[in-house]
């Protein structure tokens, strides 16, 4: 439907401490809805305002609400009702008036039970305490940032004066916003900005000083990219605590990698994907089951190239008043692939042949070589052929080297620093089921 405007004199783009609420909305908070709370009123059937409420409910169900709004705006002035509210702010939201469909559906998500609520006002107050929470990260915010230096700064949107320009100044999107800037001893500027849904716009005002023959530029808008394109260093730490799970031995691996990211913001939630590299790279190590004898200890080795193709959820917490620094977490799920390269096995023996350090075990040349080793090189059970570089099979052929495996990421969690709106840089980590994944890169906004 085409975009409902409201007089001026009932309605304010702008909300912050000292923000007006539309004529109605005022109505309804001084007179309706104290009237509905604090007294008894008639049966529903001969209420004043039902026949419009009823008659505008069913045109805004049926997305008239070009018809429906005056209708149920004239039945809210006369008597309040929460489901004659609901479809009033649902049609708000559909014309994209964003603050006075949170506002309403605010009104209507505290008002506390009444036994005159019909099973539609029950309904439509659960409503509004969801929507309420839908709708406040659709609605965009403006916030300036003021140099350093600065005195007698004012700033105002269509005429208002804000009061905290650095905070975000929600309006509705879509708006021409006029936008003025003064200080002392600085010349005047002068913007028109307009901003979409979900957009967080960051705006950096810099004025002329008095005297200067330079015109003024105009300000500098940072705009919330509405994609990121993304580098990273993601590699993973395989501890050997973590090895000993499963055996004994082992040693402290860390896997190096890259990854380039897509990620789409949608309000403070980044939704993102990855496509990822890594090189699982062992150099000769001893290993056995836990509960074997040292007999079984065998010199395994790795040279596995992997990649990894992810989907992530990361939800931003921003940690300063300028939205610099965001704490971050999520988790993801995906698919490795290891494309490249093998896990080796040869069967082991001490220098000694008897128990030692098994860091000092040497691979066997084959059975009973060097003499002396046939306890520890020998042709039996499922070791019989590991000699000479011996490569594990997949697991797909009976075998326990990885090919394609599940990658899943919970928690991921990090921090983001913005040196400016359009550059991000992050630090995260993650346990994952190939270690303990640690990523650090930087994400340039489209």
């Amino acid at each position: 439907m085409p975009k409902r405007r409201p007089s001026a004199a009932g309605r304010d783009r702008r909300t912050g401490p000292d923000r007006p609420q539309p004529t109605w909305i005022r109505h309804l908070l001084g007179v309706g809805l104290a009237a509905a709370v604090g007294c008894f009123v008639a049966p529903a059937s001969a209420a004043p305002g039902d026949a419009q409420a009823q008659k505008g409910i069913a045109l805004a169900r049926k997305g008239e609400c070009g018809d429906a709004v005056p209708l149920l705006e004239e039945a809210e002035g006369l008597r309040h009702r929460p489901e004659t509210a609901v479809a009033l702010a649902s049609c708000y939201e559909m014309a994209a008036e964003l603050l006075q469909a949170s506002a309403l559906y605010g009104v209507v998500a505290e008002e506390p039970p009444d036994r005159t609520h019909t099973r539609g006002d029950r309904a439509a107050i659960q409503i509004a305490k969801r929507k309420q929470r839908e709708i406040e990260d659709r609605i965009p915010t403006l916030t300036f940032v003021i140099p350093k230096g600065y005195e007698g700064v004012v700033v105002t949107i269509d005429g208002e004066p804000l009061e905290q320009p650095a905070e975000p100044q929600k309006v509705d999107p879509g708006d021409e916003l006029a936008v003025v800037m003064k200080a002392k001893g600085r010349k005047e500027r002068k913007e028109t900005i307009t901003l979409e849904e979900r957009e967080r716009r960051i705006v950096t005002l810099e004025l002329a000083p008095l005297g200067s023959a330079a015109a003024p530029g105009p300000m500098v808008p940072s705009k919330e990219p509405r994609l990121w394109l993304g580098a990273a260093y993601r590699g993973y730490i395989i501890p050997r605590f973590a090895m000993n799970i499963f055996g004994d031995g082992g040693r402290t691996v860390i896997a190096p990698g890259g990854a380039l990211s897509l990620v789409r913001p949608a309000g403070n939630l980044d939704i993102t994907f990855t496509l990822g590299y890594a090189a699982f790279f062992l150099p000769p190590t001893p290993f056995k089951p836990r509960g074997t004898p040292d007999t079984e200890y065998e010199i395994a080795s790795a040279d596995l190239s992997s990649l990894q193709a992810s989907f992530e959820l990361v939800w931003n917490i921003p940690l300063d008043r300028r939205q610099r620094f965001r704490f971050r977490i999520g988790g993801g799920l995906g698919v490795g692939y290891t494309f490249l390269g093998g896990l080796y096995r040869t069967q082991a023996y001490p220098p000694g042949f008897s128990p030692a350090d098994p860091y000092t075990y040497r691979p066997c040349t084959a059975p009973n070589d060097p003499a002396g080793s046939f306890r520890y090189c020998n042709q039996l059970d499922k070791d019989v052929d590991h000699y000479g570089g011996y490569e594990e099979p997949s697991w797909f052929s009976g075998g326990v080297r990885p090919l394609v495996y599940p990658w899943i990421v919970l928690p991921l969690v990090g921090l983001s620093f913005r040196p400016t709106p359009g550059v991000s840089i992050d630090l995260d980590v993650a346990p994952t089921l190939s270690g303990i994944l640690t990523g650090l890169g930087v994400r340039f906004g489209l």
